[in-house]
């Protein structure tokens, strides 16, 4: 009995100790927010779905940022989540690799400034049928921050690069109707 308490323990303190650190880093990462919007909620199978992203520095102090978007997991990654909170799969996609980097790859973000893109794609991209789906994009930087600067020469401003791991958007919820 005691080894199954001391089991319980431990395990307790293991998962409490995980979601301390995940705190930490995401705490660590406050300097850059992702966020989206559609046009509308309501789309219809055979439209075009238009999503804004943008990036804000929600820092105190100015950040460099990789300019193009990448798309595709591991870069920016537009995810679909349907009502069973499953992650939607269509034969669509979206995988480009990002171009080498130079100076002129970056973007200088001042606090409160953001840096946005419009995307517009066939509905079918991103469900197979309709139905009520949640939208949110994951933003991770294609390269480390130690890779570009030993080959860009840039500012020495903070850089975010993909040590700095992968950030969520808000969730929006559309509607789509054949």
């Amino acid at each position: 009995m005691k080894t199954v308490i001391a089991i319980c323990f431990f395990a307790l303190l293991a998962l409490t100790s995980a979601s301390s650190a995940t705190r930490e880093h995401r705490s660590s990462n406050k300097q850059l927010l992702v966020s989206i919007r559609t046009g509308k909620s309501l789309y219809r199978i055979n439209e075009k779905l238009s999503i804004q992203i943008q990036l804000e520095n929600v820092g105190k102090g100015p950040l460099l940022l990789w300019r193009s978007w990448a798309w595709g997991v591991g870069r920016t990654d537009v995810r679909v989540i349907d009502n069973w909170g499953k992650d939607v799969m269509t034969s669509f996609l979206a995988d480009q690799l990002p171009p080498p980097p130079s100076a002129e790859n970056f973007i200088e973000l001042q606090p409160r400034e953001f840096f946005g893109i419009r995307l517009t794609e066939e509905v079918r991209h991103f469900v197979n049928a309709p139905g009520v789906y949640d939208i949110l994009v994951d933003y991770t930087a294609p390269l480390s921050a130690q890779d570009i600067r030993k080959d860009v020469r840039l500012p020495d401003l903070p850089l975010w690069g993909r040590e700095c791991g992968t950030i969520s958007s808000n969730k929006v919820r559309i509607q789509i109707s054949r």
